[in-house]
């Protein structure tokens, strides 16, 4: 049966408008603006005063992050952070996969708040697809083109731990590139059971650096801080598993360590302060000094603190991986070496 030429062309009218409407709600749906991240203040201690000055460090402000739900992904089991100073962006990785950018907010230089302005998938350069399984364990976090006086040029450089490997992603978490790993980082054997590439950091001199958060069977219990071709330094045995790596201006390395105790939910946070001189000797143990100590047995609010990076000048940021664990918090601390 056919319509009345009147309500044929309304009905073709109608049928034509039907996938310009589909695209304007997909775009008005992309354009929405990303859930509130209500971060609450908190203290290192219950008498904050008492406990400003840890070690060599100056805590100026803490937040707890709540775990949100953001376009399916959630934010949480945060590993590692990277600054990005053209653009003012603090990105985080979680052990799932995606690359979260924060904006920080600061009043007289202390850490008041934080939003959240993106979220997006690292995307696997095998599938082009977001990383899933043992692909998506992201642990490490360092930036490229971050401090360079360009904006929106900035490539991040992403450690994994379920497959050791390394690989730059944009901020929009698309692909780069894979980035070679030499012996004895690329044989998977070599690495204790979930135990693989937690830091990453871009030396100034060295180029990419990495450690295993434990000891690679080859290196016999002793860890090491590895080049990207391999070559590797001994370091003092740490207390606990290796975290994170910061690489300093100067050429020095901070190292993130954590200690944990199940039953009692103890965490003993080292922040250690490694030199790394010119030319140093492949067999040469490298020296390093505790800048700090954080110890939930003392009373100090410390949870599983595996992601650190600069801010600016002598300030960083850290931050915990709460496990997606109802017992554990994300907390992201801002602090200061002191001279």
């Amino acid at each position: 049966m056919s319509l009345p030429s009147g309500h044929g062309q309304l009905l073709r009218a109608l049928w034509f408008l039907v996938p310009v409407l589909a695209a304007f709600s997909t775009a008005s749906a992309a354009q929405e603006p990303l859930p509130l991240l209500k971060a609450r203040r908190i203290s290192l201690c219950e008498s904050p005063p008492a406990c400003e000055h840890v070690g060599g460090i100056r805590v100026l402000g803490m937040l707890e992050l709540p775990p949100l739900d953001v376009a399916g992904h959630k934010l949480s089991q945060l590993s590692d952070l990277a600054w990005d100073d053209d653009d003012g962006v603090l990105y985080a990785v979680s052990d799932r996969g995606t690359l979260y950018g924060l904006r920080p907010a600061f009043d007289q230089d202390r850490l008041t708040g934080v939003s959240l302005i993106s979220a997006a998938p690292l995307i696997d350069p095998k599938t082009r697809k977001p990383v899933r399984f043992r692909r998506s364990d992201s642990e490490g976090l360092d930036i490229l083109n971050g401090r360079n006086g360009r904006k929106g040029d900035a490539e991040l450089l992403v450690s994994f731990e379920g497959e050791p490997r390394l690989a730059r992603h944009r901020p929009d978490g698309s692909i780069i590139a894979e980035v070679p790993l030499s012996a004895p980082l690329n044989d998977i054997g070599q690495y204790r059971y979930n135990r693989m590439l937690e830091g990453v950091c871009v030396h100034p001199r060295e180029g990419i650096l990495t450690a295993p958060e434990e000891p690679l069977l080859i290196d016999n219990g002793v860890a090491r801080l590895y080049r990207q071709d391999g070559r590797s330094w001994p370091l003092p045995t740490p207390r606990g598993g290796i975290v994170a790596l910061e690489c300093l201006p100067n050429g020095d390395v901070l190292v993130l360590e954590r200690d944990f105790t199940t039953i009692v939910l103890r965490f003993v946070i080292t922040l250690r302060r490694v030199h790394l001189p010119e030319n140093a000797a492949a067999d040469t143990t490298l020296k390093s000094e505790v800048i700090a100590v954080l110890d939930s047995a003392d009373g100090l609010t410390v949870d599983n603190f595996e992601g650190l990076t600069r801010h600016r000048g002598n300030r960083f940021f850290m931050i915990s991986d709460n496990n997606d664990v109802f017992l554990q918090r994300t907390l992201l601390m801002y602090f200061e070496l002191l001279p």
